[in-house]
């Protein structure tokens, strides 16, 4: 079926909220007077669901609660629904002369009433019944419980138009008064109760929400600039366009027509109110080791506005089109979306309006379910209204929401153990850094060289980041590897040629010697097809395991060194780098010199093999670069000796400047760099890093163990190290883990079994964790969890399964329709729409009126609608004259669910509804359901034999709950199957 049942039934009946209808005119200056009317008691949805798809839920139902019954699972499931939805249109034309002014002056008219009256609402009561227990073991294993839900909801909308027009039909102004009466709210119960291994575990909620919206009175009128030729343009063209202008015009040419209006203003006043309410109780806190009550939430809240409003109307269009024209469905070619289809022209069928009355004929249109200007009047009251309260209420309504749930969870941790003191702390600890220019950004993205302020104040000027020359007007800055990089990355370029150390450190080559003697070699030079020793020995096969090696420690800075900076073919600076090199354990000083900058474009480089490896591990290094002119007498930088480098200082004559100063922390060789532990499904997983990893082919193991505050070692894992892991992780079973504090300690071991590095809580507090004791309860649970583990339970599901597959194999549907459409029908000699059909197509695609006025014969192709009764049929009501008039007239005081619906008839069936949880062995009181005289329980087989699963109508949300639970049952015997 290409459109939903329900789906057009509930749409159909939400759009004929405001259709106005006009008919032949009377002697009596009250004329054309007409009234229809659409209902559905959605009693009816049952049936009318199985009309539609040929599918009954009621069976559907019944039969998977016999295939529980079979399986040994009792499921008893029971629904009732009792309601209304109602729309009655009246509309009337009072041909008295009135007089209407129009900046000031005075034009003699005639009205036409139209009144909408809507009211829905509708009751839903529900429950869901099952019990299962297997008493094969020592200890009985099972389940029982209940689920309740009910829901009320109304509607009631009054929308009163009226139009001033002449005998011509030309508008000139529209009122329009508007009630809004809504209310909504839904009760959930849910009782349950597990048992197993001699325990038993119980849980109950009761929750509760509403909401209701409010507009008693809002009213608007609007008045026109001069008076329009609206109605006759639309009723007489075929293609319309129509847009506002100061200066009202005509243009027509063949079916076509384009007409300007002066739009005028609209304004109006309202009044309105909102509320909610949200309960939580009944929840057994007690059972979890809490004070009774505990969660017991009840929050309230309310607010109501009143105010005036106005607009001009061509802004508040042409904001309309704009939005139109934004829309990706609209694939409308037209500059401002204002061109319609016009109604006039040929007709496409006659249709019936009134008792005994002759046929009108009509146009199908596209024009909406009524007269267009009652929307659009409807839009723009309601526009001004929600943009002058509904985002002021959203928002005190959710502050209050907000303020007293926080409330009551605040005093859940403390009743759980927290504190007002832990709340305080958390309080005085931000999360938060503040810019400089007042925005806020998380703490944790200070100092990470990035500009998350976007004026870089959460960063550190030459630390982590690079200030442009004119930071302080322009607050533009670079990363710190931009600076020297060949590109002007500050609009100000001054980020190039800048002296700047880019790096200092120290690291491990591997140096290897000439079988000759000759020269020593780097690693790099061994074996990559160059001849470098003279007797060509660095290119023998297994060189680098042959050829005697030894690792030497280098010190090293990178940075800007352009000797020559204006190209004149002459050094004219030399640069030279101070660096300091310690070893962080004992503080001893490993290197502390000077070295010459090599020259590069910007970029040089400093160095020296400071000595062989002294096992070293780890070291701290500081440096910075000065620059110096080149002293006399020199035609060169690299004519200096080490000893003059040596006494060069910010002393010296030919001192120019010095450079940022870099710090930089690493390893030699393997180190623990960071870690981190956490429980996780039994286990203590663990995770941890390395530095100095690429400079060490050495194996190691990781050691890892868990130890209690009182210095017990609790379990211990090893993890092998590969050359190139920089990563290891791993588990520790934490069955030996009981209440108390723990904490993770990492040690790295190298290949002869001396430790290297360790990482424990004293690096990291993370390291540690708290084990809480178990509460009892949830011992109880966990005994009660492994007893069903251990029960039939899985079989019960799988028999269940199969049963369902047996016993709905056979059930298959039968669409009444394969498409659905609705009609608006417009009368060009009434001026308005005048009926709305739903039309439906059978497989032969034939089109018949599901519901709607009488169609009397077709003219036109277009509209191919059969004028016979449709083969299947549902209980939607059409009713025109007297009858609907009157049906309003009964309906025009009622606003409550209680006036709407027939809730003394959903009283009676209540009876029934508690019988049925009666036999299924739960206490219709518990849930708030009146008892029922006691009765003889009886089987579930017995009671859909006896059709008591008829009455009260089984569907919506209980059969999806059932449906639901049957299509789990069914995917786990499937995955068993496969």
């Amino acid at each position: 079926m290409k459109t939903s049942v329900h789906a057009i039934l509930i749409a159909f009946l939400l759009c004929l909220s405001t259709v106005p209808m006009t008919v032949s005119a009377q002697a009596s200056s009250i004329q054309n007077e007409v009234a229809y009317g659409i209902e559905y008691d959605w009693s009816n949805l049952d049936d009318d669901f199985d009309s539609m798809t040929g599918i009954n839920l009621n069976e559907i139902l019944s039969r998977t609660m016999l295939a529980a019954t079979d399986a040994g699972l009792t499921l008893t499931v029971a629904q009732l629904s009792t309601g209304s939805s109602n729309i009655y249109v009246e509309s009337a034309e009072d041909r008295t002369a009135t007089t209407i002014e129009i900046d000031g002056e005075s034009h003699s008219v005639w009205t036409r009433a139209t009144d909408v009256t809507i009211r829905h609402a509708v009751l839903f009561d529900s429950a869901l019944v099952t019990e299962w227990i297997d008493s094969s073991g020592s200890d009985p294993t099972g389940f029982d419980g209940y689920l309740s839900v009910d829901s009320e909801n109304a509607v009631a909308v009054d929308v009163n138009m009226l139009e001033y027009l002449d005998d011509d039909y030309n508008l000139y102004g529209i009122d329009m008064d508007f009630s809004l009466a809504s209310e909504v709210s839904i009760e959930y119960q849910m009782d349950a109760g597990l048992e197993g291994a001699g325990e038993e575990f119980d849980f109950a909620l009761t929750f509760g929400t509403g909401f209701d919206l409010n507009v008693p009175e809002a009213t608007a009128e609007w008045r026109l600039g001069e008076k329009a030729p609206f109605f006759p343009v639309v009723s007489t063209y075929e293609d319309v366009e129509i847009e506002c202008a100061d200066d009202a015009a005509l243009t027509t040419s063949g079916s076509e027509a384009d007409l300007k209006i002066d739009c005028g203003t609209m304004e109006g006043d309202y009044s309105v109110s909102t509320g909610f309410t949200f309960d939580l109780s009944d929840i057994p806190t007690e059972n979890f080791g809490m004070d009774a009550g505990l969660l017991d939430i009840s929050i309230s809240d309310e607010i109501s506005s009143t105010g005036s409003w106005d607009t001009d109307m061509e802004d508040f269009l042409e904001a309309d089109d704009e939005d139109d024209d934004d829309d990706d469905d609209d694939d409308d070619s037209d500059d401002d979306d204002s061109e319609n289809d016009g109604y006039g022209g040929d007709a496409d069928a006659s249709i019936i309006i009134a008792e005994g009355g002759s046929p009108v004929d009509v146009v199908s249109c596209n024009c909406g379910t009524a007269n267009p200007l009652m929307f659009l009047m409807l839009a723009a009251m309601l526009t001004n209204i929600g943009e002058a309260f509904a985002e002021d209420a959203a928002e005190e309504l959710g502050d209050t929401f907000e303020e007293e749930f926080s409330e009551a969870v605040e005093e859940i941790g403390e009743a759980l153990g927290g504190s007002e003191e832990d709340d305080d702390d958390d309080d005085d600890y931000s999360e938060w850094f503040t810019c400089a220019n007042g925005m806020e950004v998380d703490e944790w993205r200070e100092d990470d060289s990035n500009n998350d302020c976007g004026d870089w104040s959460d960063e550190t000027e030459y630390d982590t980041f690079y200030p442009c020359d004119d930071i302080e007007t322009s607050m533009e800055g670079v990363q710190l590897y931009e600076v020297n990089n060949g590109m002007d990355d500050c609009s100000d370029l001054s980020d190039e040629n800048v002296l700047w150390l880019q790096h200092v450190g120290m690291d491990i080559q591997t140096m290897y010697e000439c079988a000759d003697g000759s020269r020593e070699l780097t690693e790099w030079s061994i074996g990559n097809g160059y001849d470098e020793c003279d007797d060509g020995s660095d290119e023998w096969p297994l060189a680098d395991e042959t050829l005697a090696s030894t690792e030497k420690m280098n010190v090293g800075s990178n940075g800007y060194a352009d000797r020559d900076p204006d190209d004149t073919g002459s050094e004219a600076y030399c640069y030279i780098a101070g660096m300091t090199v310690t070893d962080p354990d004992d503080g001893e000083t490993i290197f502390d010199g000077n070295l010459l900058m090599s020259t590069g474009y910007v970029t040089g480089h400093a160095g020296e093999d400071i000595g062989p490896y002294d096992g070293t591990r780890e070291f701290s290094s500081s440096g910075h670069i000065s620059q110096y002119n080149l002293p006399a007498g020199l035609t060169g930088c690299d004519e200096l000796t080490q000893t003059q480098i040596d006494s060069m200082d910010e002393f010296s004559p030919e001192y120019v400047a010095t450079s940022n100063v870099v710090t930089h922390d690493g390893s030699l060789k393997r180190m623990l760099s960071h870690g981190q532990a956490y429980q996780d499904d039994g286990e203590v997983k663990f995770d941890a890093w390395f530095d100095g990893v690429h400079m060490d082919d050495e194996e190691y193991t990781l050691e890892v163990a868990i130890w209690s505050d009182d210095d017990e070692m609790i379990g211990t894992e090893s993890v092998d190290l590969e050359s190139d892991d920089w990563h290891a992780s791993g588990g520790i079973n934490d069955d030996e883990m009981g209440p108390g504090d723990y904490c993770v300690e990492f040690t790295l071991v190298d290949s002869s079994g001396a430790t290297v590095d360790t990482y424990d809580s004293d690096d990291d507090d993370g390291l540690c964790m708290t084990v809480e004791e178990v509460p009892e309860w949830l011992m109880e649970l966990g005994a009660i969890l492994e007893a069903f583990g251990e029960s039939d339970f899985e079989d019960t599901l799988e028999d269940f399964g199969s049963n369902l597959e047996d016993r709905l194999g056979d059930i298959t549907e039968d669409i009444a329709y394969t498409d659905a459409q609705f009609m608006m029908w417009w009368s060009p000699s009434h001026h308005t729409v005048v009926g709305a059909s739903l039309v439906v197509a059978d497989n032969m695609d034939t089109w018949y009126t599901l519901v709607g006025p009488q169609i009397s014969e077709v003219y036109s192709d277009e509209v191919s609608v059969n004028t016979g009764a449709p083969p299947v049929s549902i209980g939607l009501n059409y009713l025109i004259g007297d009858a609907a008039s009157s049906a309003a007239t009964d309906m025009a005081d009622a606003q409550t669910v209680e006036e709407i619906a027939d809730t003394a008839a959903h009283a009676e069936d209540m009876g029934e509804f508690a019988q049925v949880l009666e036999d299924a062995g739960v206490d219709p009181a518990s849930i708030g359901i009146d008892p029922v005289e006691p009765t003889e329980p009886t089987t579930a087989e017995e009671m859909i034999d006896e059709g008591i699963f008829g009455l009260p109508s089984i569907s919506g949300l209980a059969t999806i709950a059932v449906l639901a639970l049957a299509g789990i049952v069914v995917a786990q015997l499937n995955r068993d199957e496969e």
